[in-house]
């Protein structure tokens, strides 16, 4: 018989936390002054100016202030159909002065990513842009990411004209065309805000304030002969929703020590804790008190320090050893405490929780994959739901714990190498991957984030390196797993982040879905490392197991070798090639470490046979 049992104030149903950013949901911009003539980028004085003269506040004024106060200060994508009224009025980026508002142009596949590596670099907002018609699914991919990793983004697109239904418009998106509203509403239900009535738009804007709060994306969806209509009161309805809380969490602590008497605990982190401050030391202390053996998901590692005695490693799509043997072996006799994990296929393998009793904590309102507000629909056991900020309910269990030490059956520490089996080596005139990575792993500039791409590197790099670096946050997009995305999410963590250095690792396949947008961040400073193994690699690695009979030729997996580096510098990047045995890595290090100079492109030489990390879903196709 299962249990769950959802603790929090009810103050936490409309959250916000320490690392989710707050829209506050009260404009004060000037009412007097139209968007389309609005404001020049921040003067000397420090103050907006109006542009030209005083006219009544419109729509599109409206949205503009709505956004501005949310925190968006770059735009990026492109501009045409019915976007023009809007992105008019806002500056290009200024790469010496990126604490301007500013419109990047980028090509709309990479533009759908910059709001997820933005938010995830910095923790502010960012908004993609699309013309009418067929270029708004461009943004789709990296719409769809932000949806399946909670992460609050921006989408702006535009209808077809007022009078133009039925009249087979350019870009049609009416019913009879793209029907466009109701294909983004089947994926976004309630994220989806057609601005087509003046009188109602501070509505639809705090019903998206809000999503946002919550960490869902939204498309705001612009349709000019409304937006071009004077409004009335140029401010939102102030939200006296108060900030989420946790409760006392007296009766949860009571459970939990109920719980974990005599039974071994094992502690699951995932993504969501690791978008909240010191949280790698938040989860050090935690597993320390407890004697809890702790593993991570790709992205919860971030939240996890390499210091952790109890770091078991990474489960799941890349996963070690070690983790993947101990949460195998959880039983009826075990104690899971999930902290913001979705059991995703990647990390779980569509298993259930197979715990006697599972504790999950998570601070997100319907997060991906919930149903009726938790996962208690994946627990084999009892289930509990503890809805609230993370952080407040982690010092919580370390308080009581301080206090009152738990009577669980403490874990051994973790041994210092997690995997079980040798690396395997790359044929000749290949770069050993495993040296890369691991002289990578003692090389990251402090302060830096990096991405991995949908290719070998999302599931090797985890399995070689093992316990995350303090030096550098990587992340991965892994649930919709669209090739090249991650390009976009770097050139948004780069301009959130000027200063910082960002890395992506790609791979040959994926350049081709980004390689046209490489010109317009040529002087961003990003570094990319570029796979080459002249295949779609997961695949080539994958079928062999998964479809035996077949010859290699019907794998459909070859990639056409390039000349990347050429294509590299032709839009202005920096390119150098590594040596396959690595004899200019040092030298391609210097180079990468620089700040202010050009971006950088480092191709190497991959075996697409050398076998590292594990890819558990093989067993699922």
């Amino acid at each position: 018989m299962k249990r769950k049992s959802i603790t929090a104030n009810t103050a936490s149903q409309h959250h916000d936390s320490v690392c989710f950013l707050f829209v506050r949901n009260v404009l004060h911009s000037n009412a007097n002054y139209a968007y389309a003539m609005v404001y020049d980028p921040l003067t000397e004085d420090g103050m907006r100016h109006p542009a030209f003269n005083d006219v009544k506040s419109n729509g599109y004024s409206r949205l503009f202030d709505f956004l501005s106060e949310a925190g968006v200060m770059l735009y990026t994508g492109v501009t045409g159909g019915g976007v023009i009224h809007f992105v008019k009025g806002i500056h290009p980026v200024d790469w010496s002065a990126q604490d301007k508002t500013g419109f990047l142009t980028l090509g709309e596949y990479s533009a759908g990513f910059v709001p997820l590596g933005y938010y995830l670099a910095s923790g502010r907002l960012a908004a993609a842009v699309a013309t009418t018609g067929a270029a708004t699914k461009l943004l789709g991919c990296g719409l769809s990411d932000a949806k399946l990793h909670d992460i609050p983004a921006v989408y702006l697109v535009a209808l077809s004209g007022k009078d133009t239904e039925g009249l087979l418009p350019l870009q049609d998106t009416w019913e009879h065309g793209s029907n466009i509203v109701q294909q983004l509403r089947a994926e976004l239900p309630d994220s989806v805000f057609v601005l087509d009535d003046p009188q109602t738009i501070n509505e639809k804007l705090r019903l998206a304030a809000a999503q946002l709060n919550n960490a869902k994306p939204v498309v705001l969806v612009l349709v000019h002969h409304a937006l071009i209509e004077a409004t009335g009161v140029n401010s939102l309805p102030p939200d006296s929703r108060p900030a989420s809380a946790c409760s006392d969490l007296g009766d949860v602590v009571d459970r939990f020590r109920q719980a974990v008497r005599g039974k071994r605990v094992v502690m699951l982190v995932g993504e969501e804790m690791a978008r909240y401050p010191n949280a790698p030391a938040l989860t050090t202390q935690l597993a320390v008190h407890l004697r809890a053996a702790t593993v991570w998901t790709i992205n919860g590692a971030n939240a996890v320090s390499r210091e952790n005695p109890y770091g078991y490693g990474y489960i799941g799509f890349g996963g070690n050893d070690c983790a993947t043997t101990l949460y195998a072996s959880l039983n009826n006799n075990d104690v899971l405490l999930i902290l913001g994990a979705s059991p995703d296929e990647y990390s779980v393998n569509l298993q259930p929780f197979t715990a006697g009793e599972t504790f999950y904590l998570s601070n997100i309102t319907q997060a991906y994959g919930q149903i009726e507000g938790g996962f208690q629909h994946r627990a084999l056991g009892h289930y509990h739901h503890i809805h609230g900020p993370l952080d407040q309910s982690l010092r919580r269990l370390i308080a009581v714990a301080e206090a009152c030490p738990f009577a669980n059956t403490g874990a051994e520490p973790a041994p210092q190498n997690l995997n079980h089996h040798a690396f395997s080596s790359p044929r000749q005139g290949y770069a050993n991957m495993v040296a890369l990575y691991q002289r990578l792993d003692s090389w990251w500039p402090a302060d830096s984030v990096g991405f991995d791409d949908v290719c070998l590197a999302y599931k090797d790099r985890q399995f070689v390196t093992q316990r995350p670096h303090p030096h550098i946050r990587f992340y991965s997009f892994y649930r919709g797993s669209a090739m090249g995305g991650a390009f976009g999410a770097a050139v948004g963590a780069k301009l959130a982040l000027s200063e910082h250095a960002v890395f992506l690792f790609t791979g040959d396949g994926c350049f081709r879905l980004f390689s046209g947008a490489l010109g317009e961040v040529r002087e961003l400073g990003i570094v990319i490392f570029l796979l080459n193994n002249e295949s779609l690699g997961i695949v080539a690695q994958g079928l062999p197991k998964i479809l035996p009979e077949v010859v290699p030729e019907y794998y459909h997996a070859g990639v056409c070798s390039l000349d990347y580096c050429a294509i590299a510098r032709a839009c202005g990047w920096d390119a150098e090639k590594l040596q396959p045995d690595l004899a200019n890595l040092e030298d391609v290090l210097v180079r990468a470490g620089e700040i202010g100079r050009p971006s950088l492109l480092v191709e190497v030489p991959v075996d697409a046979h050398q076998l590292l990390g594990s890819n558990p879903r093989l067993r699922n196709l």
